[in-house]
C-alpha cells in the first residue's frame, strides 16, 4: 500500500455535495430498500455488531443514528 502525501499537481479543491434533508432520506430509504433492510433491521445489526454484508456494514456508517425511518 502506497500513501500519498502530497496532492498532484493539477489537484484543485474537494467538491462539496449539499442536499436536502429529504432528499437525504429518500436516499436512505433506497438504500435500505435495495438490502431488502428496514432502518431497525440495520439498527440491531447495528448493536450486534454482526451486519448481513458489507454494504449494510458500509450504509450504517454513512446513515446510522443520523435519521429517524
Amino acid at each position: 500500500m502506497t500513501i500519498q502525501l502530497d496532492r498532484p499537481a493539477d489537484y484543485d479543491e474537494d467538491d462539496v455535495i449539499v442536499i436536502s434533508e429529504e432528499d437525504f432520506r429518500a436516499a436512505a430509504v433506497e438504500a435500505l430498500h435495495a438490502l431488502g433492510l428496514t432502518y431497525e433491521d440495520l439498527a440491531e445489526q447495528a448493536q450486534a455488531r454482526d451486519f448481513t454484508s458489507s454494504a449494510a456494514h458500509a450504509l450504517w456508517v454513512s446513515i446510522g443514528g443520523t435519521v429517524d425511518l
